[in-house]
């Protein structure tokens, strides 16, 4: 061989057992334990489950998948563990599933209390009037406090006793109770309710919950595990059989692997008992005949409060009858309705301009004059004394129009110039007479603005003088009559005369009535 040839192959082998040895080196022992991890299912199933969990809360983040892959799955596990034992599943719900009912069952109940309530609302002894102060003072409905009052009874004991064994895990008794062996009537029981089962084969699911021994009930609460069972005296309300069933459901709750794995050992068993005490409810007979003091001074309260408000309503009512009286009797005024709820009145109607005020009317009543309202609409009476006044008032205008005009600088004045005047003044009198009215005319004088003011104030005197001698001698009594002279009138050169001279020469008529 060719010296270079063999030392190439020489070379090569060299080189490859080079590598050889380096793959030993860095893969030998590594790709042994991988190999072995993986062909060792147990190896592959822990180091799985230590990544299971958190691989399944990434990947259900991501969608639904996981969901729809594991339903059917688990829907027919469940299927095949109720078809196999379905008391697994029942023990389960039963403190969840109890409390779901009684509320369902309290909805219920609830329209049939509305209903006694309506009924026993037309009651009206002292003992529905009792129940009634305590429905108010604690909120309840009245039909519950007579359920609960009307149905006497009492609890004398209660027993725990363990479903499979029938052995007693629990006992309380009330005061004065007669005692007996607890452990032999947990035994009684127990027989009893299997003599029950056997004898009478009950449907499934069903078990006794009410024996009566004398005077003694035995109300019996079955649970998964255990069962209550309680010696009643008397008549329960059925809201006792709740009680029973949320006490037993909170004694399955905190006890559940006590009573799964109990083997006679009752020792547990005692921190339920708060929940077995509990169950010594009861009224009894005298609970009814004793009346509190408090409810007779409620009583007495009530009714005096109801006299004072009786007494109160009466006299408004009189009073109020008495204003309108008043205004039903006053002329010009016409009530057309009247109304009086709570203390507060309202009156509407129609009156005349010239009746009384009714807010006068109001006075020495009795009523408060901002507990009434008044609306009312003005309109003429037919009254003759209206009548009266009126044709009173619009011949005292008449005469108030009138006047009596001179010459320049004269107080001259003629027969035939006061004939308008004294007709307007005869009729004035009469009307005055006819209305009870005392009158007197005030007859003024007045002059232009030119002269000397000390002559116009004359000059303004001698013609109302003139006017009312005229008057006198026209058959006007002059004790009706008053002349006087009127203000001088102011010179205003700036704004020129603002009447003719002819008007300012005048003598005017004021109608002055007496009070």
């Amino acid at each position: 061989m060719h010296p270079a040839r063999a030392g190439k192959q020489n070379g090569d082998a060299s080189q490859d057992e080079q590598l050889t040895r380096l793959r030993a080196l860095l893969m030998g022992p590594e790709l042994d334990e991988v190999r072995a991890r993986l062909d060792d299912p147990s190896i592959r199933a822990e180091e799985t489950s230590q990544v299971i969990a958190e691989a399944i809360a990434l990947r259900a983040k991501r969608g639904g998948e996981l969901r729809n892959a594991l339903q059917p799955a688990i829907e027919e596990a469940l299927r095949i563990s109720v078809q196999r034992d379905p008391h697994v599943l029942a023990d389960l719900l039963f403190p969840v599933i109890g409390p779901a009912i009684r509320k369902a069952v309290a909805s219920s109940l609830s329209g049939m209390m509305d209903a006694l309530n309506k009924t026993m609302e037309q009651s009206l002894s002292a003992r529905s009037f009792g129940w009634r102060l305590e429905s108010w003072r604690t909120g309840k409905p009245f039909g519950e406090i007579v359920l609960l009052r009307s149905l006497l009874y009492r609890v004398e004991q209660v027993f725990l006793i363990h479903k499979k064994t029938g052995l007693l895990l629990g006992h309380a008794a009330a005061e004065r109770a007669t005692v007996r062996d607890a452990d032999l009537i947990s035994a009684m029981l127990t027989a009893i309710r299997d003599f029950a089962q056997d004898s009478f084969a009950p449907a499934e699911g069903k078990e006794p919950d009410r024996m009566q021994f004398g005077d003694f009930q035995i109300w019996v609460q079955h649970g998964p595990q255990a069962l209550l069972a309680c010696v009643v005296q008397g008549v329960p309300p059925g809201e006792f059989a709740g009680l029973l069933g949320s006490r037993l459901e909170e004694v399955h709750e905190r006890m559940g692997a006590a009573l799964t794995d109990f083997h006679g050992d009752t020792e547990p068993f005692s921190a339920v008992r708060p929940e077995l005490e509990s169950c010594l409810t009861g009224r009894m007979a005298e609970d009814r005949r004793r009346v509190s003091w408090m409810i007779w001074a409620g009583a007495g309260a009530a009714a005096l409060l109801a006299a004072v408000l009786a007494f109160l309503y009466v006299r408004d009512a009189r009073r109020w009858s008495a204003y309108l009286e008043r205004l039903n009797a006053e002329p010009g005024i016409v009530v057309a309705r009247a109304e009086s709820s709570f203390g507060r009145h309202r009156v509407s109607g129609l009156r005349d301009p010239l009746a009384a005020d009714p807010a006068r009317l109001l006075e020495g009543t009795g009523l408060a004059e901002e507990r009434v309202s008044a609306r009312w609409e003005a309109y003429e009476s037919a009254d003759a004394r209206f009548q009266k006044v009126r044709r009173f008032e619009a011949q005292k205008s008449s005469v108030e129009r009138q006047a009596v005009f001179f010459k320049t600088a004269s107080a001259e004045v003629t027969p035939d110039a006061l004939w308008a005047a004294s007709n307007e003044i005869r009729l004035l009198l009469a009307a005055a007479q006819d209305a009870g009215r005392t009158v007197t005319v005030e007859v003024e004088g007045s002059t232009d603005a030119f002269g000397p003011d000390a002559v116009n104030a004359k000059l303004g005197q001698e013609r109302a003088a003139n006017v009312a001698a005229g008057l006198e001698a026209q058959g006007i009594p002059a004790g009706r009559l008053s002349a006087k002279g009127g203000p001088t009138p102011v010179k205003d050169e700036s704004q020129g005369q603002a009447q003719s001279d002819w008007q300012r020469r005048r003598v005017g008529f004021r109608v002055v009535a007496a009070p």
